[in-house]
């Protein structure tokens, strides 16, 4: 099922290694509408969480290829997070009907370079995508090795089978999301469109503890 953007009005505790990486797109997870804060405000915004696995020599004790999570509120908005990184990915400017055509399922299986950044909070250490690009011109990423993921609330029927492959966490996080509910088809408060960003960025990363 296609998934375009709206218009512009897991399990891995190994630490990803630092450095820029080729990597792949697998999995993009609809996390649903979330709540949250800005600026110390209460805030909800629709959700959506985009992996990569790492196709360096550097692998995980069980020889997997590292993996690596960005979270992303679901906006196309010229300042939003997710735009800004779609567009690096691509090399070249969506125009507003370019982005509003844009199928998020396109992403899976492509390569990328990927810039990946350790930041200490209090006593851990986590490892964040701060910076995607273009694949150079000639260079070939390997064969990819996760299986793909693309999990969409909208579609119909709900899809259990895939949503029961996503770890318990993201189970939990998915399951208090209106989007969530109506699936189900159980009552929900009506909730607010996503933020388009208008008149402030769009927050960074916020993987919900993910």
């Amino acid at each position: 099922m296609a998934r375009t953007m709206p218009a512009n009005t897991g399990g891995n505790f190994e630490l990803a290694p630092s450095g820029t990486h080729i990597a792949i797109c697998y999995r993009f997870i609809d996390l649903g509408t979330q709540e949250g804060s800005y600026q110390g405000k209460p805030r909800k915004a629709h959700k959506v969480m985009i992996t990569w696995e790492l196709c360096g020599d550097e692998k995980m004790e069980d020889g997997r290829p590292f993996s690596i999570s960005k979270t992303y509120t679901l906006s196309s908005h010229e300042k939003a997070g997710l735009r800004k990184d779609l567009e690096a990915w691509r090399g070249a400017k969506f125009t507003d009907d370019e982005i509003a055509r844009f199928d998020l399922s396109t992403l899976m299986g492509k390569p990328c370079l990927l810039n990946v950044v350790h930041n200490e909070n209090g006593d851990r250490t986590y490892a964040n995508v701060a910076g995607i690009m273009r694949l150079p011109k000639g260079s070939a990423a390997p064969q990819r090795v996760n299986e793909t993921i693309f999990f969409d609330l909208d579609e119909r029927p709900f899809n259990a089978e895939l949503f029961n492959k996503l770890g318990e966490r993201l189970r939990e996080t998915i399951a208090k999301s209106p989007e969530y509910a109506a699936a189900h088809g159980q009552h929900t408060e009506a909730h607010p469109p996503p933020h388009d960003g208008s008149g402030m960025p769009d927050p960074a990363d916020d993987p919900f503890g993910l």
